[in-house]
């Protein structure tokens, strides 16, 4: 076990069985060479690496280890030397999901430049990422010992199936939470207050030194093209430690729930259902959240005002009266990319149907139905189903614990005919000929879209295939407590990434060649044997006149390929 892992776990255990301890001497752990080259390794490690922010500094002019050492040791002195200033945040827009553009992939745009339908993101500078990653290693194991099992939102070892997976228990015949407000809070990352932050911090950390640096960080600024904004509200967009800070923002509606409604004893919960009051419970995802009742509509309308009047009093956050709604189970409503209803029929006994938001499918459609737009005619068949696999295995394997089997089966049907069409156009002959050359038995069983690989075949990949399966919430108590430190950068879930594989054309010579390599030496990496996910490596790089041919390439995994001098160098 690292000395990182040991001392997280050690602030987790005091957190965890001393509730009003106040750390102290945290800012010394930022400083330290081995906490910092961590949390460098893990920045790099990441995509966001090579977008620069307002320094133009990027994961490429880092690959050296000398580059990295004098890197490590600049943020070092900055820190102990107390010199360490937060740069701007550069904002950029970039469109949001289900947003088609005329370009794909989308490209950010900023400014007066933005599309209608965009959200900002911030780019800090790499720099600032490693700091707040350092941030986020400290107080992630003292938090996660504070927060709530309510909670699931960016926190290690917990998504957003688990907060469907909890609904389970409440909409049943024996807790009857049958009415649910949806509540939505207006830019509430944008609207955390910083004083009200800083004083919550305050009660669980002494160190002035670290909450100084927080407190830069909040008050750093945007960058807008050339146009610098203050941030007086808010979190900075798009920086690695906004989600710890929000959740410990919100973590007092979680508190204010639990004091009043959550940590009530069975006889007081019965006393309330006989006074025909209800008792309420509270599921959330960041800033999505859920309070559900086995009261009365009346009482949802209660705890609607009571908690709106919390929020705002407390907390200084606003709910959006449109997009807040008072529900019935039975009418269903969508949550994290989920429709949750409750399904009542009259020979049986009634169930909770979850399956995929009505939006989220129309998101697949349109990803779909731009995958095989007139534009992409001159791609290779076996390229455009290789692309369509990706989205489609991706798309289903996120709702792969739903009641998705139907869903599925249209939604195959659907993309068949999709690839039929765009088959028919790109080739120009008659259906007959298509279905002739591109409907072929897969397994000696069924009739598949598919094309010859090598001495292989790469069929359509059906979303029905895969089998359903409950998914069983684990809910993990602090991963810290047992020593499984993380320094990874949370990422929401989403059923489809923000940037897809078309299939396109531009890369047909370099992926024909990696097939090709792999079906001559096997699908293995060549330095450790590993199977999955391979990488083209050059062995002499494109920088020193290396060229694109098989005697020059070879098969990585992606560790092996990273330990590579060349990695990430175009």
């Amino acid at each position: 076990m690292s000395d990182i892992i040991k001392t997280q776990r050690s602030l987790a255990i005091k957190a965890k069985f001393q509730k009003e301890h106040q750390f102290d001497h945290l800012y010394r752990l930022i400083c330290r060479r081995d906490w910092i080259a961590d949390a460098l390794e893990t920045i790099l490690s990441n995509k966001g690496a090579k977008t620069a922010g307002i320094d133009g500094v990027t994961k490429k002019a880092l690959e050296s280890d000398a580059a990295k050492a004098k890197f490590v040791k600049e943020i070092e002195a900055e820190l102990r030397s107390k010199q360490f200033r937060p740069m701007p945040v550069r904002r950029i827009y970039i469109p949001k999901s289900g947003t088609r553009m005329r370009s794909m992939p989308c490209k950010a745009r900023s400014g007066a430049d933005a599309p209608r339908k965009t959200r900002p993101l911030g780019i800090p500078t790499i720099k600032d990422r490693v700091v707040q990653m350092l941030v986020k290693m400290v107080l992630e194991p003292i938090y996660e010992s504070d927060f709530l099992n309510c909670s699931n939102g960016f926190r290690p070892g917990r998504r957003t199936q688990d907060c469907i997976a909890r609904l389970d228990s409440y909409i049943n015949r024996r807790n009857k939470y049958y009415w649910v407000i949806e509540g939505d809070i207006k830019g509430a990352f944008d609207s955390i207050h910083h004083q009200i932050l800083m004083k919550l911090l305050a009660k669980r950390i002494a160190d002035k030194r670290f909450l100084n640096l927080i407190e830069r960080f909040l008050k750093a600024g945007i960058m807008e093209g050339r146009l610098f904004k203050r941030t007086d509200l808010g979190t900075p967009q798009g920086a690695i430690c906004s989600p710890i800070l929000a959740n410990i923002y919100l973590h007092q509606l979680d508190l204010y729930w639990w004091n009043k409604y959550g940590n009530l004893h069975r006889k007081q919960k019965e006393r309330r259902r006989t006074n025909h009051m209800g008792n309420c419970a509270l599921i959330r995802y960041a800033d999505d959240w859920l309070l559900l009742t086995n009261g009365g509509k009346a009482e949802a309308v209660r705890l609607k005002e009571e908690f709106q009047t919390f929020l705002w009093e407390d907390l200084k956050l606003e709910l959006s009266p449109e997009k807040t709604h008072i529900t019935h189970v039975n009418q269903g409503f969508d949550f994290l990319g989920f429709h949750v209803q409750r399904y009542v029929k009259s020979n049986d006994r009634p169930k909770m149907l979850v399956t995929p938001a009505q939006e989220n499918i129309k998101k697949l459609k349109l990803k779909v139905k731009e995958m095989t737009r007139r534009k992409w005619f001159q791609d290779s068949p076996l390229l455009k189903i290789s692309a369509l696999n990706a989205v489609l295995r991706g798309w289903i394997n996120y709702y792969r614990h739903t009641n998705t089997k139907k869903i599925a089966k249209d939604l195959d049907f659907w993309v068949n005919e999709r690839l039929f069409l765009w088959l028919s156009k790109r080739h120009k002959v008659s259906k007959r000929k298509v279905l002739d050359r591109f409907k072929l038995r897969e397994n000696g069983k069924r009739w598949n879209f598919g094309v010859v690989n090598e001495d292989n075949y790469l069929f359509l990949y059906r979303m029905s295939d895969l089998p359903l399966k409950k998914y069983r919430s684990r809910s993990p108590d602090n991963p810290y407590l047992e020593g499984f430190g993380t320094t990874s950068v949370a990422q929401p879930e989403k059923p489809l990434s923000q940037t897809i594989w078309m299939g396109n054309a531009e890369n047909v010579t370099w992926r024909e060649l990696k097939e090709k390599i792999k079906a001559i030496r096997g699908a293995k990496c060549e330095c450790c044997g590993a199977l999955g996910k391979l990488d083209l490596h050059h062995i002499v790089p494109r920088k020193n006149k290396g060229k694109d041919t098989e005697d020059n390439l070879q098969l990585l995994c992606r560790p092996c390929h990273v330990q590579t001098p060349s990695f990430g160098r175009r």
